[in-house]
C-alpha cells in the first residue's frame, strides 16, 4: 500500500492533531478554568534536572519532527512518513508531559493520553521498519 501524501496534507494532519490535543486539555483536563497555575519547579516545586530534561526533550522532538518532515518532503518515501509521524506524536507526548509537570501536577487524564501516544509512536515505528 503506497501513501501518496503531500507535505501540505501532512501539515494539515499535524494541525488537526494539535487542535484535538488542545481540545483535550481544555475539555478533559479543564486547563482553561484557572485552577492550574504555572509551577516554576514543576510537580516538586524545585527546578531540577528532570524539569530541564523535560524541556530539552520537547525542544529536540520539535527539531526532529521538522527534520523528518523535510526529509519526507524531499524523498517522498513511505518510511519517512511514518518516522515523521512518530516524531510528531513524540512532540505531542513531550508537550503533555510538560503541561502535566508544570501546570497540572496531580493525577490527571494526561497520563492516559501519554500512554496512548506511546502506543501510536511504537506502531508508527513498527510500520516504518517493515515498509520497503
Amino acid at each position: 500500500m503506497k501513501f501518496d501524501i503531500s507535505t501540505k496534507h501532512l501539515l494539515a494532519i499535524y494541525a488537526v492533531i494539535i487542535i484535538l490535543t488542545g481540545s483535550y486539555l481544555v475539555l478533559t483536563e479543564e486547563i482553561a478554568k484557572g485552577d492550574h497555575i504555572f509551577r516554576i519547579g514543576g510537580i516538586d516545586n524545585k527546578f531540577t534536572f528532570y524539569d530541564l530534561v523535560l524541556l530539552l526533550v520537547f525542544a529536540v522532538s520539535i527539531a526532529l519532527t521538522v527534520i523528518a518532515t523535510i526529509a519526507y518532503d524531499k524523498k517522498k518515501k513511505e518510511r519517512l512518513l511514518f518516522v515523521a509521524g512518530a516524531f510528531f506524536l513524540f512532540t505531542i507526548k513531550a508537550f503533555l508531559q510538560t503541561v502535566q509537570n508544570f501546570f497540572v501536577s496531580d493525577y490527571s487524564y494526561i497520563g492516559i493520553g501519554i500512554q496512548t501516544l506511546e502506543l501510536l509512536i511504537l506502531l508508527s515505528l513498527f510500520l516504518a521498519l517493515f515498509k520497503k
